[in-house]
């Protein structure tokens, strides 16, 4: 655990919050002293975007490329420093692909599979398991364009979708969380009557017609008595602060069509049936298995069966109710439905000096682990108890309806123009070419400059002779074709036209 800064302290660090590079820190001690801030962050010359700055902790050998990681992490960095709302796809270099903008609060849940696709999923709505322990909102599914494709959330319980889970299934539907109030007598535990809990829900719904065709509530089948987060801990019991006895935090449906579901609060994973009728508990005061050395949890999330005899499970045992555990954990376990046992193969540590990635809940970090558990590399992404929930891996090709984005500075002294280029989500883009245009032939556009892309944001410099009034970018694939053209931008920053008569994109389409 990190300890806590004083006041002063905590402002001024704040106050130097922003980074010295985009590409990830390796072992910087300026970053882990929290002379950068306890939350650095990414600038730009003129990309309207701070994505955290992370650091390599634990660095791996070639930081900071981390060339052995294929794809890209997904995770929405949130509390009272990290960036606000959104959420990142980001490289293992530690440069930003995409920031999701303009949704408001959102939170990223990684890529789903519908229709046949991938699917980038995104959470909507009021609420975050860090500040306020659930929230009630919508999940949208982004196509690769980043077309918003499909709205869904659950119905008939007088909330919205949970931020916890979001699970999409073959069959076209949608396995979500839910947080709705119920009036109960709350005396037998200590709370008023009449008092007020949150009668957390899994339910499967048809994303095509919006209608329920699973819905499961903890009330109806999990007595408050079998949980240890007491009323006064997780709520007072009001209606305005109902008791979160329960706490969903994960819902998976497998392939027999059961549901693994995850009470963070009763400490048990319950495997429940088509008709909501609980088949075994594991965890907890009515556990139905008997736990091995090393293999039981406390406080747990994300809870994955993996296929018979196979799951996964984040004890987060390290929790602010109790320090069950001296510190959180990624279990992999063996799990016996016959002989009700269950023991434990693996287990993912923070820093024992590595195949999965793990998220540390309230601690911002995330690491990569061998298939023994071993750390490979560790990632920080601020020095206060932020958290990103979830982390996800995922390899992903896409490419934007809109436009590249471009940016023309004021002439410089010396008469050169410079123009930074970014285009927010592309994948494909390897480098940049600068055009101009004439105010004779602004439809006729000349190229000026080729330059890589390295990072979100590129800048171009034109120091030629001839004088244009307008500038233009073009994003190039690896193969030199043309993946999209920006508007065209005059030096005083008006935006006049699209593109000139010569210009085609000539990459092939998605």
């Amino acid at each position: 655990m990190l300890s806590s800064l004083s006041a002063s302290i905590f402002l001024s660090l704040f106050l130097a919050r922003h980074a010295r590079a985009s590409v990830a820190f390796c072992n910087d001690l300026d970053y882990e002293s929290g002379a950068l801030g306890l939350s650095p962050s990414q600038t730009y010359n003129a990309a309207p975007f701070s994505p955290v700055q992370i650091n390599y902790a634990l660095a791996p050998s070639d930081c900071p490329a981390n060339s052995q990681v294929e794809g890209y992490f997904f995770y929405s960095p949130q509390g009272v420093v990290a960036m606000p709302g959104g959420g990142l796809i980001m490289n293992p270099n530690g440069t930003m692909v995409y920031f999701a903008a303009g949704f408001g609060q959102s939170s990223m849940r990684g890529l789903q599979e519908y229709e046949g696709a991938d699917h980038l999923a995104i959470w909507v709505g009021d609420g975050s398991p860090v500040t306020g322990g659930h929230g009630s909102g919508y999940n949208l599914l982004l196509d690769n364009t980043y077309s918003v494709v499909a709205n869904v959330t659950v119905t008939n319980l007088g909330t919205g979708a949970d931020v916890h889970e979001l699970q999409i299934t073959p069959n076209k539907t949608a396995v979500m969380t839910a947080y709705p109030t119920q009036e109960a007598d709350l005396t037998a535990f200590g709370g008023p009557n009449p008092g007020y809990l949150l009668n957390c829900a899994a339910q499967e719904v048809d994303i095509t017609t919006g209608e329920a065709v699973f819905t499961w509530q903890a009330l109806d089948h999990v007595d408050p008595s079998e949980c240890f987060a007491a009323i006064g801990e997780a709520g007072t019991g009001t209606v305005d602060d109902p008791w979160d006895y329960f706490h969903i935090n994960s819902i998976q449906k497998n392939d027999d069509g059961n549901y693994l579901i995850s009470s963070r609060h009763c400490h048990t994973l319950y495997l429940v049936n088509p008709d909501g009728d609980i088949i075994w508990r594991m965890g907890g005061m009515n556990s139905n298995f008997t736990f091995g050395p090393g293999a039981n949890y406390t406080w747990q999330h994300h809870a994955r069966i993996h296929n018979s005899s196979t799951l996964s499970v984040f004890n987060n045992g390290a929790s602010e109710f109790d320090q069950d555990f001296p510190f959180s954990q990624g279990l992999l376990l063996n799990y016996d439905d016959s002989a009700m046992t269950v023991s434990l193969i693996n287990a993912r540590s923070p820093f024992d000096p590595g195949d999965s990635i793990v998220g540390w809940g309230a601690i911002p970090y995330y690491s990569q682990h061998d298939t023994d558990g071993n750390i490979l590399w560790s990632v920080q992404f601020g020095l206060v108890p932020d958290s990103a929930y979830r982390v996800f891996l995922h390899d992903w090709i896409a490419r934007p309806t809109t436009p590249p984005s471009i940016q023309v500075s004021n002439t410089s002294s010396s008469g050169n123009v410079t123009v930074y280029a970014w285009w927010n989500g592309a994948t494909e883009v390897t480098a940049w070419q600068l055009l101009g245009s004439t105010a004779d032939e602004p439809m006729v556009a000349s190229p000026l400059i080729v330059a890589d892309k390295l990072d979100f944001e590129t800048v171009l410099t034109y120091t030629g002779d001839d004088e244009y009034a307008y500038f233009q970018v073009a994003a190039m694939n690896a193969d030199g074709k043309i993946l999209g053209f920006s508007d065209f931008t005059s030096l005083n920053g008006t935006i006049t036209f699209v593109k000139a008569d010569n210009q085609t994109v000539t990459a092939a389409s998605l």
